[in-house]
């Protein structure tokens, strides 16, 4: 219990649900069944080389271009959520009303994560297809922004979310700090995929089924938040649970 109540005061409850936004993303099923393939493509290192993957010259120069994958796709959604809250800071005059169509909008994100709602342009596929790998680890920096685009439909529900919240801050850091959130939570699992590479493609196989879970976990998470935003208690329940964790 103390352990939780830290963890509350460190992160207030909009920056745990970016965390948890950024984590459920990864784990989405157009995210983490790619994740080989992108670990392949950055670094240029296959399967094939399974022996040699296990020596720290190969794990190195897959962490180091994961680094530089995450970087790229950091560097975007950061700046999503700046335009967000300068664009939220713009219209802060119809802010009240931003906040309820957030919410209305979150729940049908949310009722479309659990197939009860459908959108068809949410199912189209949008792939961005590189023929060739830039050189190098900006390379890598290039291609973590440009696959994080390709992203954008599938992780959209969860990215919205955390980006309707960062247009209802106040100051443009919170933006820059809500979506780092959103990052750190989608590059944590990242890196260990890198760290594990050659097992990946075992754990994939066994551990698979978490991505049914993780895409219905996600859409009441944002049917939650929804209501929450809708209805104005959002703003109560992030004071009410400030004030109850504050040392």
């Amino acid at each position: 219990m103390i352990a939780f109540m830290f963890v509350i005061s460190f992160f207030d409850i909009s920056g745990l649900l970016a965390l948890a936004a950024g984590f459920l993303s990864f784990f989405s099923p157009c995210v983490l069944p790619l994740v080989p393939s992108y670990l392949v493509f950055i670094s240029g290192i296959t399967f094939d080389n399974y022996n040699e993957l296990k020596t720290k010259k190969y794990r190195k120069v897959v962490l180091i271009h994961s680094v530089a994958f995450i970087a790229g796709f950091s560097f975007v959604f950061v700046s999503l959520g700046i335009s967000s809250s300068i664009l939220g800071n713009f219209l802060a005059d119809y802010q009240e009303y931003i906040i309820k169509a957030g919410g209305v909008f979150l729940i049908a994100m949310g009722l479309f994560s659990l197939n009860i709602l459908r959108i068809p342009f949410l199912n189209q596929e949008k792939l961005v297809r590189l023929e060739k790998k830039p050189i190098g680890m900006f390379g890598s920096f290039v291609i973590g922004a440009t696959f994080s685009l390709g992203w954008t439909p599938c992780v959209g529900p969860a990215l919205s979310s955390i980006l309707i919240v960062a247009s209802t801050t106040k100051r443009i850091s919170d933006g820059i700090y809500l979506l780092s959130l959103y990052s750190l939570g989608l590059a944590v699992p990242f890196i260990l995929s890198a760290l594990l590479f050659d097992k990946l493609l075992y754990f994939l196989k066994r551990y698979g089924f978490v991505m049914r879970y993780s895409t219905k976990i996600m859409g009441g998470l944002l049917i939650v938040m929804g209501v929450l935003l809708a209805t104005s208690y959002y703003t109560t329940l992030t004071l009410m649970l400030g004030q109850l964790f504050s040392f």
